[in-house]
């Protein structure tokens, strides 16, 4: 149990605080979040938590208010460090696993995970490199990207995004299911979030859901084998046809943020090629 724990311990706090911001996203009040209320599961490589016992659980028809979030934090702190000092005491735990601050950490992996998931962006729809700057934001966090969707609104379209916590496999064996590109783990996630982009575009452009394997059939066939046309002469054994592709990305990104709008990847390819010679 102690080597498991010093393994996932990371992983398990986060899935915690990513199940408490899903609760308050659907307005529930949990009011006793606990190590013992919460199943987790593995799920394609993501790592999921559950309500187990949901006897104290509250809905608030509108918001939940931010008093509760604050109650919500106090009672896991304090269950949750209550817990693993028992779990210490009775000599399950081993002396290099820091248990002391465990509370106060997920409350903090919530607070940051909150304030990304909740922060609002009105993206125009020339404005969709918007879109890798939110998923980019949980990335640095920690936190893969689930889902991404795009609400029309007056004024834009909203952007509302879906975060999981998953392992160190999960988006190349997600790319490679969906496409049968073998990338590594840092590429595929970059493909993956791009994949993930324009399914929330597809769906809204279409006006009805669009499945993650029908962006990505879209996405391989008229996205990235065309880079790839492009980007041959380049492609060397040291530097692969994934990572030179994933470079352009960042390329795109770079002058999307510059020019405050879309490039598009084949302005992104033609200028890295002109930059980038090989």
């Amino acid at each position: 149990m102690s080597s498991h724990l010093a393994r996932y311990r990371d992983h398990l706090l986060d899935a915690i605080a990513g199940l408490l911001v899903q609760l308050h996203l659907g307005d529930i009040f949990w009011g006793d979040c606990s190590l013992a209320n919460t199943l987790f599961r593995r799920d394609a490589g993501a790592l999921r938590a559950y309500l187990v016992d949901a006897e104290t659980a509250e809905y608030f028809p509108k918001d939940i208010p931010a008093l509760m979030r604050h109650q919500e934090l106090e009672i896991m702190e304090e269950n949750v460090n209550s817990e693993l000092a028992d779990l210490n005491a009775e000599g399950y735990l081993t002396g290099d696993i820091p248990y002391v601050d465990v509370g106060s950490y997920i409350r903090l992996r919530y607070q940051l995970l909150w304030e990304e998931i909740t922060r609002e962006n009105i993206i125009s729809p020339h404005e969709n490199y918007r879109i890798q700057e939110r998923i980019r934001a949980l990335n640095a966090l920690g936190f893969s990207v689930g889902d991404v969707e795009l609400l029309q609104t007056v004024d834009g379209n909203q952007l509302r995004l879906r975060a999981v916590v998953s392992d160190r496999n999960f988006h190349h064996d997600q790319l490679l299911n969906l496409t049968g590109i073998d990338a590594e783990e840092q590429q595929a996630q970059k493909m993956m979030n791009e994949i993930q982009e324009l399914k929330a575009t597809l769906s809204q452009q279409n006006n009805r859901s669009t499945s993650l394997s029908a962006a990505a059939y879209y996405w391989q066939n008229n996205i990235y084998e065309p880079t790839i046309q492009k980007l041959k002469p380049s492609i060397k054994p040291d530097l692969g046809a994934t990572e030179l592709y994933c470079q352009v990305l960042e390329h795109k990104w770079y002058l999307s943020e510059k020019a405050r709008q879309d490039v598009g990847h084949q302005v992104a390819t033609e200028d890295y090629l002109k930059n980038f010679p090989a």
